[in-house]
This record gives structure tokens, sequence and C-alpha cells, in this order.
């Protein structure tokens, strides 16, 4: 899967559309790679009281010809507003103050098939399924759980790469919580300033999930680098355009491939 578009979901969010590398920037025979790294966010989610999140996800990733298929386990840890989840942000009544919840979040499974690859790969469309596994401790979700399906697109420009994606998420519904279906994408852009860094920028939107909350808008951008044939590393930056995004986020991941 060469070829392929490389997407990193920040915070491994199911519905996340993040888009935040070019094709062809890593083109190493790899075929599994472990990686790790942190999404510190935080926000008022439309509240009177800012609930921070700090997500440490370890996932594991397999390709094989035209497929990719990859498994996130996250830590998480909440601090703030009750009625706030992961990833969806506003899910309930804004509720009272609460101690720190540590602890597993919900596990994301996804398979991606690069369904079309262009000439010189500069023009590329990956289809993508999703299931977010009802495993976060109390607390940390919505204990149910979660599917997503998503298409994405690039072409690229000399070293300019164009990126877009379209995904439709079905949530389940927590109790006494009716949750809605929404549309989420994201489009931006990525720029390949040598043989081993790449930097780049990227819009997010979507509907809002819930009645209590807003959707999400927010813009990203990201430096990645390249250290060796089996390390690269990417930073990253975020800031919230509504009440369904955190007010501003950071993060960083270190990937392993053998």
């Amino acid at each position: 899967m060469k070829n392929k578009i490389l997407i990193f979901l920040v915070a491994a969010n199911l519905g996340t559309a993040t888009v935040c590398a070019a094709p062809g920037a890593w083109t190493d025979d790899n075929q599994f790679s472990l990686s790790t790294g942190f999404d510190y966010r935080s926000g008022k989610y439309g509240t009177t009281r800012t609930t921070d999140m700090l997500s440490i996800p370890v996932a594991e990733e397999y390709e094989t010809g035209p497929w990719m298929f990859k498994v996130t386990v996250p830590y998480t840890r909440i601090s703030g507003t009750g009625g706030t989840a992961p990833g969806i942000g506003l899910i309930g009544a804004d509720g009272a103050a609460r101690d720190t919840q540590p602890g597993l979040g919900g596990t994301v499974a996804a398979a991606s098939y690069n369904i079309y690859s262009g000439r010189a790969s500069t023009l590329g469309i990956d289809l993508t399924g999703k299931v977010k596994l009802n495993t976060a401790n109390l607390g940390l979700g919505t204990g149910q759980n979660d599917y997503a399906a998503q298409a994405d697109a690039y072409q690229s420009f000399n070293n300019f790469t164009a990126l877009g994606s379209l995904g439709y998420k079905v949530l389940g519904n927590p109790s006494g919580i009716s949750m809605n279906k929404a549309l989420y994408g994201s489009f931006g852009g990525s720029y390949q300033l040598d043989d081993t860094i790449q930097g780049g920028v990227d819009l997010s939107l979507s509907q809002s999930p819930t009645t209590a909350g807003e959707g999400y808008g927010e813009l990203s951008a990201y430096v990645s680098r390249k250290i060796n044939k089996n390390f690269r590393a990417k930073g990253y930056v975020l800031k919230g355009l509504s009440n369904g995004s955190p007010d501003s986020s950071l993060g960083a991941q270190i990937y392993y491939g053998f």
C-alpha cells in the first residue's frame, strides 16, 4: 500500500478526519509499525468550566498490498466538567466538576483499502471503516460501541499535496441520551520540504452528534520528520473554532516500522 494516503488521527478518536501527511512521504518497505505519543486538549465545550483531556495512544499497524489494518488502545485522563466525552464534547447537561478520571479509553479498530492510485502516485483514493469498542473505564467514554465510514483522497502537485476526507459516523446511545448520526470531513494541504521533513495544515468540520453540544470545527498544523529508515516523529498544534471543539490542543507522535 505504498501509494496510499497516510492518515494520522489526532487522539485516535472515531470520526476525527484530520489528514496530516502526504502520499509517498514514507516509502520504506515496512509492513508492521508501532506508534505512541500524547494528545493534550483543553476547552469549555460551551460550559462555564474547563475540561482537560490527555490521551496516550499505543497503536499497531499492518499493511499488505492495498490494505491497511490498525488498532489503537489509548490511556486516557479526563478532569473537569461532567457530561463531556473524548472525541465528542458535551453529551449531556453541564455536570458538577469532578476529580481526575484516569484509565483505559475506547479501543479503535480500522481497516483501509486503496481503491485507486493514479499515474506516478499523484492521485489516490482510500476507503476506511472504523469501530470504537466499548473498552473505556467508567467515566471515560459513552459506554457504547461507535462506527464510522470514511473516504480519503489526495492529489499531488510536485512537492505540494492537496488532501480531503468525508465520513459518516453512527454513535451508540448512552443511557438516557439519544445520539445523532453525523457527517464529518476535512480538507488541507501538505508540503514536502526535503526528503525528511514535511509540514501541513488542515481544517476539520463535523455535525454535532448530540442535542446538547455543537458540531466541531478545528484548524491544525503539523511538522513531521523522518529520523531514519525505521523511525519518524510528528508534532502538531490545534485550535478549536466552535464550542464542540477544545479551545486548543497539542501533541506529538513517534513511529517505528519493521
